[in-house]
């Protein structure tokens, strides 16, 4: 007798409600699920390889602009920016008047100007003396040539001095440049944000190695804003202004109302649906990025669409039948504890409630 009753007690205990799908009539509204995401969010990434040293923020965290978020270990462009500047101050001091190649340059022309004054007297003079016939015309010619001579060796001279100042200049320009390239390639060891943000998420820690291109943060900037994917048999019944009834993850117990704001034109191959966005009237006091959530676009008109207890649904997307298969639907518009079902059950099937959901609420089941 006693172990009757208690196989009596564990069958009642363990046995799962039933209920089937009916008809209600429902507010037409376009149901979409979505998530929250702030209106500009990019991601901070690594723009050279080598191992994280500094790492300036943590999840949560506001930034400002400018802000050093992530120093990257920078030994060798170190290294190469101080042989840069080495070079760079070599090059400048050579190109300096005073520097040797150019005073060796600047003496050989102080030589050939005085020697030129000498030769150019003494032609002077010999022209004198051939007028007065008191020199030969071979003396007077050789004074003639050398006076010459002295004149091409100081052009020479002066040209070779030009030359040396140009190339000294160039180098000394080109050694700028490159400490200008190494300090160009030792920033890109510092990672700093360009405009204030939120601080979403953080994929890389301190110590750890990253590549160049590699994502080391994710930020968030601007208002929050909802973005809702739509079907596509849907989209054409949306229009910016519409009035939206939010349900968000970390709100169970609330509804939001929320206004079309934006239909983007584009469909979205990779989720295979249009994209809209929505924002709040009056936004709840905590607005998290990437939380999930569901919205009944409001339309006009009503409908009688078939629906289930929405704590039927198993994983969001499949129901348990009565002889304990699962089974995939396509949901639509949620209302309530309700939730739409456009394919995949008819009003003769039975399903059954989960044991851990009927315990927890109160499901109102079809006909009680």
């Amino acid at each position: 007798m006693i172990t009757a009753m208690l196989l009596t007690c564990l069958w009642a205990c363990s046995s799962q409600q039933e209920t089937s799908p009916v008809r209600k009539i429902l507010q037409q509204a376009v149901f979409a699920s979505g998530h929250l995401e702030q209106e500009n969010e990019f991601v901070i990434a690594a723009t050279a390889e080598g191992t994280i040293r500094e790492l300036n923020m943590r999840e949560g965290d506001k930034l400002t602009a400018g802000q050093i978020l992530v120093r990257i270990k920078s030994d060798a462009a170190r290294t190469q920016l101080q042989e840069a500047r080495i070079v760079y101050n070599d090059a400048l001091k050579n190109a300096a008047p005073d520097a040797p190649q150019l005073s060796q340059l600047q003496a050989q022309i102080g030589v050939a100007r005085a020697q030129l004054d000498q030769d150019r007297l003494n032609y002077e003079r010999y022209r004198s003396l051939r007028s007065k016939n008191s020199v030969s015309q071979l003396e007077f010619e050789k004074a003639g040539l050398q006076y010459k001579t002295s004149q091409s060796n100081l052009v020479a001279l002066e040209k070779s001095y030009s030359q040396a100042q140009d190339a000294l200049r160039l180098n000394a320009d080109r050694s700028l440049q490159q400490v200008k390239t190494q300090q160009a390639i030792l920033s890109e060891y510092e990672i700093s944000t360009d405009k204030p943000g939120v601080v979403l998420d953080v994929l890389k820690k301190k110590g750890e190695l990253v590549r160049k291109g590699e994502v080391i943060a994710r930020i968030g900037s601007g208002r929050h804003i909802m973005k809702l994917f739509i079907a596509e048999d849907d989209i054409t019944r949306l229009s910016v202004g519409q009035r939206a009834i939010i349900q968000m993850n970390n709100y169970p117990d609330t509804t939001f109302t929320a206004t079309i704001t934006r239909i983007l034109p584009a469909f979205d191959q990779s989720a295979q649906s249009y994209s809209v966005e929505a924002a709040f009237v009056s936004p709840p006091p905590l607005l998290l990025s990437g939380t999930q959530l569901q919205a009944n676009i409001m339309q006009e008109g009503t409908r009688s669409v078939l629906v289930i207890p929405s704590a039927a649904l198993v994983r969001g997307q499949f129901v348990q039948m009565r002889d304990g298969t699962e089974r995939a639907i396509r949901t639509g518009q949620k209302a309530g504890s309700w939730v739409e079902v456009k394919a995949g059950l008819t009003e003769k099937d039975v399903i059954l409630l989960p044991k851990d959901k009927n315990k927890k609420q109160g499901v109102e089941l079809p006909g009680t």
